[in-house]
């Protein structure tokens, strides 16, 4: 199906949109109906491709909102109250969305693309993704460590997860790894294989292990200008 009679059918006619998303979604079918009957699951107007659920809980909400795109992306959800949001004109490939323990939250905005890997949130915490984000190959992005690490002192935990925040026009290299508790303001970029752990200014470059601010007073465009 030809990508830009769509959007051009689309912009057109939203209704017609509509009907193209059944008819892509009927030939591409996922399994997203083995969990409706628990769980709120809606992308009217989206296209989903070889898109695969898994969900071990109840009363938990997928909105996909219309014209985003999805291809050869997982939705795996074990936990309660959970809540994933996909804005508008999303395109994910590759894309591993992952939500464990109840009252978790991903949130991603309109215009966001991502070639892969993983988001992952975890222990009722989110991850909040602004609006036009470009997000190359592999790249990690997750809000706790899945395992314990215990202060054998005191024998507390010392690790739990914390929000994650992504602004708007956020471009993050091949490779990086966004962790716990990190903030990425507006219009930043993360260099390939970059980890970031914690706050990241708006309009400005990190790179490294951990990630540090090399420039500053930049943006970035999607076009080759």
């Amino acid at each position: 199906m030809n990508i830009q009679f769509i959007k051009k059918s689309i912009r057109k006619n939203k209704y017609f949109g509509y009907l193209l998303s059944v008819i892509y979604n009927i030939f591409n079918c996922n399994n997203s109906w083995m969990y409706i009957l628990k769980n709120k699951i809606s992308y009217r107007g989206a296209f989903l491709k070889r898109v695969r659920f898994e969900i071990v809980g109840k009363n938990n909400t997928i909105l996909i909102a219309g014209n985003s795109r999805l291809k050869d992306c997982t939705i795996t959800i074990f936990g309660n109250n959970c809540r994933l949001k996909i804005g508008n004109f999303v395109y994910l490939r590759h894309q591993s969305l992952y939500l464990e323990d109840d009252n978790c939250e991903i949130i991603i905005g309109n215009k966001v693309t991502s070639e892969g890997w993983q988001i992952a949130a975890t222990e009722g915490k989110s991850i909040i993704i602004g609006e036009d984000c470009m997000f190359s190959t592999n790249i990690e992005i997750r809000n706790g460590d899945s395992h314990s690490i215990v202060d054998i002192t005191e024998n507390i935990r010392i690790n739990q997860a914390e929000n994650i925040t992504i602004g708007n026009h956020v471009w993050i290299g091949s490779g990086a790894k966004i962790l716990k508790g990190s903030i990425l303001e507006d219009n930043a970029i993360i260099a390939t294989g970059a980890i970031v752990t914690g706050h990241v200014e708006k309009n400005s470059i990190y790179a490294g292990l951990p990630a540090k601010k090399i420039k500053e007073n930049i943006n970035w465009n999607r076009q080759r200008i």
